[in-house]
């Protein structure tokens, strides 16, 4: 019952609203009885909002300010080793890559090889992290004000700083995806530097867990189509990996 409910909520949120003609199609092994039930039940729960013959996505982030990174990186480890595993194959020695901030780019900073390359990044206890255990990667911080609740640093003179850069690979962290909003954040500074990481760079990387979809923080930072790989847990449900991947690369 519970594996029911969290994959008709995954669904809802991936999607923002939904018919109940389009639930019970897709989740066809299951009586439409079930499936309203199951609305009932998550409506409850203050989930979803039901609407005229179908749901629609309680956008439980929206015009709310980050977590505090403590709290995520207790949230979904599992789904961040994951997304860590997949992205790392997407480095080369001898290159520029930026890794963000965030508990899921701490994953991968964990277990970056340790081989010669630059990492630039805005997250101190990234920077660390490498310097701590590898020998080879040269580590440049962003300068700035550090925050407290995200640990990231906002730029000092971003553009200049970001311009002296040549960024073969950026990998962004990213607080709520929807497929009509796209790639959102919660803070109108991160937004700017992942805007001009992405310009800057000759290719970049969102990190996604299935946790963040159907959330649409107050800052869009980039559409879909702007980025050129998702790399995903792989549970996103299949109609949303689906319509991801008209536009992009999603592994």
């Amino acid at each position: 019952m519970h594996e029911r409910r969290d994959a008709i909520l995954k669904f809802i949120q991936a999607n923002g609203e939904v018919s109940i003609a389009l639930l019970a199609e897709r989740f066809s092994k299951w009586s439409e009885m079930t499936i309203r039930r199951d609305l009932a039940y998550l409506e409850k729960e203050r989930s979803i909002i039901l609407t005229r013959g179908g749901a629609r996505a309680v956008q439980r982030s929206f015009g709310l300010s980050e977590d505090y990174y403590s709290e995520r990186e207790q949230r979904n480890s599992e789904a961040k080793k994951t997304i860590a595993a997949k992205a790392v194959t997407l480095m080369e020695p001898g290159k520029a890559v930026y890794i963000d901030s965030g508990s899921t780019a701490m994953a991968l900073a964990r277990i970056i090889p340790d081989q010669h390359c630059v990492i630039i990044t805005s997250a101190p206890n990234v920077a660390l992290e490498i310097l701590s255990t590898k020998k080879l990667p040269q580590v440049v911080m962003l300068g700035g004000t550090l925050a407290r609740r995200s640990l990231a640093i906002t730029p000092y003179n971003l553009e200049n700083q970001l311009s002296q850069f040549n960024i073969d690979l950026a990998f962004l962290g990213i607080s709520g995806f929807d497929l009509h909003a796209g790639c959102t954040v919660g803070n109108q500074y991160d937004c700017l530097l992942k805007q001009h990481l992405i310009h800057q760079a000759r290719r970049s990387a969102v990190l996604l867990d299935s946790s963040k979809l159907g959330v649409a923080m107050p800052f869009t930072y980039a559409k879909i189509s702007e980025i050129d790989t998702v790399v995903s847990d792989g549970t996103i449900p299949e109609e949303t990996a689906e319509e991801i991947e008209k536009y992009t690369v999603l592994l």
